[in-house]
């Protein structure tokens, strides 16, 4: 008897462990959003765009809601940024770096799909996604902000990734 409360108690232990792994990540995640938002910002400096000048106003896009959107937006004084949520996919005309949070409930293979061919760096945050074909993926490893870049998905885009930036990301295929 006292072996099956104990067991009850373990599987009840695991079981809340299991389920709090989003909160986790969000309470991990939102101390690294402006450190996300500050590689966005860098990435500007070393991705290319076909038909983009820097007389343009550079659009970042994030679907759905994110804490990254207040930390873009922090960090947006004095440049010719235009940074915006949007609730659908649909919503979206056009944006030169489209950010997708972790908690988004559209599956990445319907917005890879929906700008397939298309010049718009792809970033996300959720495992997985870079091998799926997001173009950068923020991870988590060894408690450090990294990223992954799937070079086979940038090139299908039409976007050119500096070595630069290439010599510290995590290539995935």
């Amino acid at each position: 008897m006292i072996l099956k409360h104990y067991l009850f108690y373990l599987i009840l232990l695991l079981t809340l462990m299991g389920s709090n792994q989003i909160s986790a990540q969000e309470q991990a995640g939102g101390k690294d959003y402006a450190l996300k938002a500050d590689f966005l910002f860098r990435f500007v400096d070393y991705v290319y765009w076909k038909n983009y000048s820097k007389e343009q106003t550079f659009k970042i896009a994030i679907l759905e809601e994110s804490p990254i959107t207040t930390s873009l937006l922090k960090a947006t004084k004095n440049k010719k940024i235009d940074i915006k949520e949007y609730k659908t996919l649909k919503e979206i005309r056009s944006c030169h770096i489209l950010f997708i949070p972790y908690n988004c409930t559209t599956p990445i293979e319907t917005i890879l799909s929906n700008f397939s061919g298309k010049p718009v760096l792809i970033v996300t945050e959720h495992n997985g996604d870079g091998k799926k074909g997001a173009h950068m993926n923020f991870v988590l490893m060894e408690n450090k902000l990294k990223f992954e870049v799937n070079l086979k998905a940038i090139n299908k885009a039409g976007i050119g990734i500096s070595s630069f930036l290439l010599q510290h990301a995590i290539i995935v295929q």
